[in-house]
Formats: C-alpha cells, sequence, structure tokens
C-alpha cells in the first residue's frame, strides 16, 4: 500500500520559502508531501497536529515548546530560524495609543489562545512591568481577522511579525509603536511523534532539504523579488527581512532554549500549550 503524503503546514509568510522551494525539488524525489498554508498560526498548527490533520510543521518555538510541556506528541526536530521574531506592536492607525507604555488594559487582539500571538502579550506585558488577564484578549482567527477587528473597534492591541504587517501600516490601516523580540531563536520543525517513528527517513529527507534551501536563500539569484513578489511586500521590506534573518544549520535541537522558554512563560503566567 502506498503511503499517504506527510502532510506540512506553515503560515503563509516569507519565512516558509525555503518550505515550499524544497517541497517542489527534485531533492524530495519519492518523498511525498502536501503543503498547507495555517494563516491561524500557531494555534492552528498545534489543532492540526493533535487531530493528525498535519503531520509536520514549521511553527513558532514558544508554542511548540509549551505544547509539549502539557503532553503533546510531538517532537521538535531542530531549530528552523536562528534569530528571534521581530514582533511588531500594532495599533489601529487612528488610535488614541501613541506610546507602548500607555498599553496597560488594552483590548489585545490574538489569533487563538496558546498562539504566539497570544504568548507575546505576556511577554511584551512583562517587558512593560504589567500583567495581563484572560478577559482582555479577543480571538481574531489571525492577521485578517485583526483587520477587520481594529476597523470594528473591538480591540486595540495587536502583535504580528512585522515585515508581514508593514504593508498594512502603508495602507494606513496599523500603526506600529514598538518591536518586542523573542528572547529565543523563532520558529522550529515539529512533527508528529507517530510519523516519525514510523517514517523516520522521509522526515529526515524532508528537513535536509529545507535546511538546504534555507541557507541558500540570501545567495539565490533575485531572491528579494521573489519573496517582495510572492508575499507581497516592498522590495526594501525584502531586503531588511533577509538582513535580519539567520537560518539555522542541520542540528539537534538546543535542550537549554527549552529551558529558556520555559522559565520565560511561567513568569509570564501564561499556560502553556494547546
Amino acid at each position: 500500500m502506498t503511503s499517504r503524503p506527510i502532510r506540512v503546514g506553515g503560515v503563509p509568510e516569507h519565512f516558509n520559502l525555503p518550505w515550499r522551494l524544497a517541497l517542489a525539488s527534485d531533492a524530495l524525489s519519492g518523498v511525498a508531501t502536501e503543503w498547507f498554508d495555517q494563516p491561524g498560526g500557531t494555534g492552528q498548527m498545534l489543532s492540526s497536529l493533535n487531530s493528525a490533520d498535519l503531520d509536520m510543521v514549521s511553527i513558532l518555538t514558544e508554542g511548540t515548546v509549551g505544547a509539549i510541556e502539557k503532553g503533546a506528541a510531538i517532537t521538535i526536530l531542530q531549530i528552523y530560524v536562528e534569530s528571534p521574531l521581530q514582533w511588531g506592536v500594532f495599533v489601529p492607525a487612528g488610535s488614541q495609543f501613541t506610546d507602548e507604555s500607555q498599553l496597560q488594559g488594552a483590548r489585545i487582539a490574538i489569533s487563538r489562545f496558546n498562539s504566539g500571538s497570544h504568548l507575546m502579550a505576556y511577554v511584551h506585558a512583562e517587558s512593560q512591568g504589567w500583567s495581563v488577564t484572560d478577559d482582555q484578549f479577543v480571538v481574531v482567527g489571525g492577521l485578517d481577522g485583526a483587520v477587520d477587528s481594529f476597523a470594528a473597534g473591538h480591540s486595540d492591541l495587536f502583535l504580528w511579525e512585522q515585515h508581514m504587517t508593514r504593508p498594512l501600516v502603508s495602507a494606513g490601516k496599523f500603526r506600529q509603536l514598538a518591536v518586542q523580540e523573542t528572547p529565543w531563536p523563532s520558529f522550529v520543525i515539529a512533527v508528529r511523534n507517530e510519523v516519525l517513528a514510523a517514517r523516520t527517513a522521509e522526515v529526515g529527507r524532508i528537513v535536509d532539504s529545507v535546511i538546504s534551501e534555507a541557507n541558500s536563500l540570501h545567495s539565490r539569484p533575485g531572491v528579494e523579488d521573489l519573496i517582495a513578489g510572492r508575499y507581497g511586500l516592498a522590495e526594501e521590506t525584502a531586503r531588511q527581512w533577509l538582513d535580519t534573518t539567520i537560518f539555522a544549520k542541520r542540528s539537534a535541537m538546543d535542550p537549554a532554549i527549552t529551558t529558556r522558554v520555559l522559565e520565560l512563560l511561567t513568569r509570564a503566567g501564561v499556560d502553556n500549550g494547546g
């Protein structure tokens, strides 16, 4: 019997261009794969892994570590993006808030509970010296939902990757007040334990191909035009993202990173996992 394709997911953003290039390459000849965009981010991917709708993901570090700590049957294979994620701190363009120091008590749009946008809201609050409560969160489903929530006046604050969100600033829908970096590498590659055990060689080939594409991305001819055209970004924004992004080499996950993530999430009072 032919094995079903390994179902891979990730946000439809520039970080995952190496995945799309790898999955379309000859390097994975004989490894059946399918890609599924996950606009809902980390929370959506963790739910899809739990339901076996996805087998393997490119996913934010903090949500994945938290989910495993709570018993999720997934394994982090390795770091994917070494550099921290630069979360923009956004408010509606016409907001009364003009500085992040004014945001205590604000209504916070998040894609889902236990998603990256949810967890980073706690990290941002901790950096400002205040706490947040569950009743401040407004679940919006993703970036498009945040746009609608801002327009309807249902939320005041939203954290999302700043380069992907820049077109909304240019369009006069969002205003950026600050940047909140993750205090850890931003993305990991994770897989369901059942799939890892049954299809170890195929999973390894996928990871090898993705890491190879990622580490050659900066030297790929015309890459800035490719990123700008594919993801609707200005070429200068694509260049800035490339300049600040470091992809990992092929290596095991460092346990110290897991410890650092869990310590910070515990201090922030996050209910880890999904």
